[in-house]
């Protein structure tokens, strides 16, 4: 699909002016609620594991995403405020979206994950989606703010990602194949659903827009083919899902 405006072709102050298309804004103030939401969403589950870890290399590690993934929330959120949106605001354009089996990984990590494994496949579930998205989707945006937070970010995360990989490869000396497998089965559905339907309707108009440049079906294919290599190397067992939106176990 061809897109209609080009990267970091859109300044706020031309929102705030009134310059450009309201409906390009409705659809950029979902794009960021989305964006701030999933990486609360991250920020509350990597400070609910804490109370479940008692490896300090680990618990190190969650500390110091907690922190990060709380700096980039407000981030998101004073983007935001910049287009005269409030918090609430944008978190109310996901309630039909929010129990969609795109926010399931978020939603899990927030509420259930417990234990290092569990952080484990956290990373490898939503540090590793993140990366894709920040460095295939938002990089590229045609909301000029949007793009240079997601460069910046984008190092982080992928050196973040890097950290998560490494782990992978040992967790199953340390916790043991079976139980690391286990826990493999049960997220990796949730993470390849994360990108969201193939070809939807708002996906095409994020496309179009230039707020993305994938789409969602590349994005979980990417994804999995990755998750594939990660989980040769550490010995693990890749699960086997059914092709399309919502996957689930084959």
């Amino acid at each position: 699909m061809n897109r209609s405006l080009e990267p970091r072709a859109v300044e706020a102050w031309e929102i705030q002016a009134g310059r450009i298309d309201p409906y390009y804004v409705k659809v950029l103030t979902r794009v960021l609620a989305a964006h701030a939401m999933t990486q609360k969403m991250a920020a509350t589950g990597y400070r609910r594991t804490l109370d479940t870890i008692a490896d300090p290399s680990l618990r190190a590690l969650a500390e110091r995403n907690h922190a990060r993934e709380r700096l980039h929330v407000r981030a998101v959120y004073r983007m935001l405020e910049e287009l005269g949106v409030t918090e609430r605001a944008a978190e109310r354009t996901l309630l039909s979206a929010w129990r969609s089996p795109s926010f399931e990984a978020a939603r899990f990590f927030a509420e259930q994950a417990q234990g290092e494994v569990d952080l484990l496949m956290a990373g490898l579930s939503l540090e590793t989606t993140g990366l894709l998205v920040l460095g295939i989707n938002y990089v590229d945006s045609s909301y000029a703010p949007h793009a240079r937070l997601a460069q910046s970010e984008l190092e982080e995360k992928a050196a973040n990602d890097q950290v998560f990989s490494d782990l992978l490869a040992d967790a199953a000396a340390r916790f043991g194949l079976q139980a690391v497998g286990e826990r493999l089965i049960r997220w990796l559905p949730m993470a390849a659903n994360f990108f969201g339907p193939a070809g939807s309707g708002f996906t095409n108009e994020c496309l179009r827009l230039g707020l993305k440049r994938k789409d969602n079906q590349e994005l979980a294919e990417l994804y999995l083919s990755m998750v594939a290599r990660r989980c040769a190397c550490a010995g693990l067992n890749m699960p086997r899902l059914t092709g399309a939106y919502p996957r689930r176990l084959a």
